[in-house]
C-alpha cells in the first residue's frame, strides 16, 4: 500500500515546481485584479476618497444607459463582422497559400506584417486614409469616377462605425491566415489524395476532407476573434476617440471613459464585469456547442 501510494505522488514536487510561477502569475495578474474588479464594481469611488458600498446600483445604472447599450451593439455588431470576415477570409488565403505553394513564404510573411505592427499605427494610418481632403480612399474614388462616394469617412453617421471597424478586422486577418496554413499543413496528403483518387475535385476535397480535420483549428480561431472583439479598444480609441459621444466605441472604451475620464471607478469596473460575463459565457457556450456536434 504505501509503496503504491509512493508511486502515486512521488513526483508530486516537481510537478509543483512547474506549475507554481504559472499558477502564481495568473492568481497575480489575473484572479486577484478580477476580485478586486468585482469588489470595485460594488462601490461608489472616484479613485481618490474611500469607497463607499453601494451594491449593485452601478449594474442597474448600465441597464438604464442608453450609452451603454449602445456601445454594447456597436461591440456585438464588430464580433459578427469579424467572425465573417477573419475567419472566412483567414481560411480562403490559407487554402490558396496552401494550394500554391510557389512564393508561400513571402505571402505568409506579408499576410502577418499588419499583426505585429501597434494597433495605434494601424489606427493613426487609417485616420489619414480617411482624411476627407488628403486621405487615399476619397482619391481612389475620384480617380475610377466615383468621386460621388466620396466622403468624411469618420464624420459621416452612415459610415463612422464601420470606418472604425475596419482597420481592426483587417490587421487580423494575417494572424488566422497563419493558424489555418499550419493546420491544412497537418492534414495528412494520403487523405487528399485518396479523395482525387475517387473522383473528388478541389473542391469537393475542402469541404469533405480538409474542412472536417482541421475543425479543432476552427474553433480555437472563433474563440480567439470572439474574445478579441469584445476587447476591443485601441482602434476606436485612436481613431475618434469613442465619439461623437458614444456612436463609435465598444465596451472596452465605454469601460475607459467611465473609469478615467470621468473618473467613475466603480461604474467602469461593473463595465470591465460585464465583458469578462460576456466573454465567458459566450466562449462556455461555444465549447458546449462543438463538444455536443463533435459527440
Amino acid at each position: 500500500m504505501k509503496r503504491k501510494y509512493f508511486k502515486k505522488y512521488h513526483n508530486l514536487p516537481v510537478t509543483v515546481m512547474f506549475l507554481a510561477p504559472a499558477f502564481l502569475i495568473y492568481t497575480v495578474f489575473l484572479f486577484l485584479p478580477l476580485i478586486l474588479t468585482l469588489w470595485y464594481s460594488l462601490t461608489t469611488w472616484n479613485g481618490v476618497s474611500a469607497k463607499v458600498f453601494a451594491g449593485l446600483a452601478n449594474y442597474r445604472e448600465l441597464a438604464s444607459s442608453s450609452d451603454y447599450w449602445l456601445t454594447f451593439s456597436n461591440t456585438v455588431k464588430l464580433t459578427v463582422i469579424s467572425l465573417i470576415v477573419q475567419i472566412g477570409a483567414g481560411i480562403l488565403l490559407a487554402y490558396l497559400l496552401y494550394s500554391w505553394t510557389k512564393g508561400m513564404k513571402i505571402f505568409r510573411t506579408i499576410y502577418f506584417l499588419p499583426v505585429v505592427i501597434a494597433p495605434v499605427a494601424i489606427g493613426l494610418m487609417f485616420s489619414l486614409f480617411y482624411n476627407s481632403e488628403i486621405g487615399i480612399f476619397n482619391k481612389i474614388l475620384t480617380a475610377v469616377g466615383l468621386g460621388r462616394f466620396a466622403t468624411n469617412w469618420l464624420s459621416n453617421p452612415r459610415t463612422l462605425l464601420y470606418a472604425v471597424m475596419a482597420p481592426q478586422v483587417w490587421q487580423y486577418i494575417g494572424l488566422y491566415v497563419t493558424i489555418f496554413l499550419g493546420a491544412l499543413q497537418s492534414v495528412p496528403e494520403d487523405l487528399i489524395e485518396s479523395a482525387q483518387i475517387d473522383g473528388a475535385g478541389k473542391l469537393q476535397s475542402f469541404f469533405h476532407v480538409i474542412l472536417p480535420q482541421i475543425t479543432g483549428f476552427i474553433n480555437i480561431c472563433i474563440i480567439l476573434c470572439l474574445t478579441g472583439s469584445l476587447k476591443a479598444f485601441d482602434h476606436s480609441w485612436i481613431m475618434t476617440g469613442g465619439g461623437p459621444g458614444v456612436r463609435s466605441a465598444y465596451l472596452g472604451v465605454f469601460m475607459y471613459k467611465s473609469a478615467f475620464v470621468n473618473s467613475d471607478f466603480g461604474l467602469g469596473s461593473a463595465v470591465t464585469i460585464t465583458i469578462v460575463a460576456v466573454s465567458l459565457t459566450v466562449t462556455i457556450l461555444f465549447n458546449w456547442f462543438a463538444e455536443r456536434k463533435k459527440g
